[in-house]
């Protein structure tokens, strides 16, 4: 009889959205196989962008996902997920039942889990599982509560006594581990914090190392300004007219990208200063030099303009974004507004103000200098050697 002793490594991905989740599992895969031959299986939320990121079609599969429904804002992070997983009457023990059979016909040795905590609590001490995440996707899970992510005194979803009991249940049923605390949502055997402690909202509580962010093409590093704005938005956002006709009414050039762009968005901006760009930025190139950076609040794009020393605009959606935009407010280097919020010419306004502010010209170069030792940081291949430890080592 041939035993079949290949390693195997499942990559889960359950919430979130774009190609950022997916970019890093599939960088670590990379990684990990440049050290360790192994078969990969990617579950993924949204299969099509696996394929579409270059990851061969027969190495993925769907991850469970019972419902469109998105959940409601809440103050904590425990609500805000809670309510996503157990969002219909029986989602969550359809979550759960997915996953199982996921695993069960896997057979991995290894799980790596990026913004999935239904996979990390069904794989909770049953298999050797390696968390990833940044500052606000991954709490840290040692809290014994969840602290209010704002102070907007919104809808209670339930206590935290009530969540976990409602989790319980249906983690009972399925033969895995029950929690006894709520931030026990994403604990795992070990962690990849892959962020920089200006955007962890968890720091006051944090264990874990901040292995920094990754940067397509490399990180920027600041130069002399020439002046102009980088801006980079959501596909969707062509759809947004305030947007548009903000970039349009700017009296500076502006490079944008908004993923695929349509041509109808293109001929609006004829005669206007803003060119659309196609192929995504090589940030290390393309960004050093600007006067303003305006975007969505993402976090890798926020890290890149930080790094760069300029100065930024973020209209955010989420709360994640919020707080990456607070962080940049409170450090004088920006401002920022809720996106529904904004009109044509205030953020037209906001722009223009921002690119000639000298103050904040400054306040981002020294916010660059003051975190320069992570623009050599390469957490994928951290979390690589992670999970190439853990294999070993099992």
């Amino acid at each position: 009889m041939v035993v079949d002793v290949t390693l195997r490594v499942l990559l889960g991905w359950e919430f979130g959205g774009g190609f950022g989740h997916i970019a890093s599992l599939k960088g670590i895969a990379e990684r990990i196989e440049e050290s360790l031959p192994c078969k990969f299986l990617y579950a993924l939320r949204v299969p099509d962008n696996g394929r579409r990121s270059g990851i061969p079609w027969e190495n993925i599969i769907a991850a469970p996902h019972p419902s469109a429904k998105r959940p409601k804002a809440r103050d904590t992070y425990g609500e805000f997920i809670s309510e996503a997983l157990m969002i219909d009457e029986g989602a969550f023990a359809f979550r759960l039942a997915g996953w199982d059979k996921i695993i069960n016909d896997f057979k991995p040795h290894l799980i790596i889990a990026d913004y999935a905590p239904g996979l990390s609590l069904f794989a909770r001490g049953r298999w050797p599982v390696l968390a990833i995440g940044n500052g606000y996707t991954l709490p840290p899970p040692e809290q014994e509560v969840f602290p209010p992510m704002t102070q907007r005194n919104r809808p209670v979803y339930g206590s935290e006594a009530e969540i976990i009991d409602r989790l319980n249940l249906d983690l009972k049923r399925i033969g895995a581990k029950p929690i006894e605390r709520l931030p026990q949502l994403n604990e795992a055997t070990v962690y990849g914090l892959m962020t920089m402690p200006i955007f962890d909202p968890y720091q006051a509580f944090r264990k874990q190392d901040h292995l920094g962010v990754e940067i397509p093409g490399g990180a920027p590093v600041p130069r002399q300004l020439h002046g102009g704005a980088i801006a980079y938005f959501h596909e969707k956002n062509q759809l947004n007219d305030e947007v548009i006709a903000g970039l349009g009414q700017l009296e500076i050039d502006t490079d944008v990208y908004f993923g695929m762009s349509m041509r109808s968005v293109k001929r609006k901006f004829k005669g206007s200063r803003v060119t659309v760009a196609d192929v995504p930025f090589a940030l290390g190139k393309d960004m050093p030099g600007k006067a303003v950076a305006v975007h969505r609040g993402g976090l890798g794009f926020t890290v890149a303009a930080l790094l760069a020393g300029i100065p930024q605009v973020v209209v955010y959606e989420h709360d994640e974004a919020w707080f990456q935009a607070e962080s940049i407010r409170k450090a004088g280097a920006g401002i920022s507004a809720l996106l529904s919020k904004i009109t044509a010419r205030t953020f037209a306004e906001a722009v223009q103000y921002v690119s000639a502010s000298s103050v904040m010209q400054e306040r981002a170069m020294k916010l660059a200098e003051a975190h320069a030792h992570f623009r050599n940081a390469n957490p994928v291949q951290a979390v690589a050697d992670l999970a190439i430890k853990l294999m070993k080592s099992a």
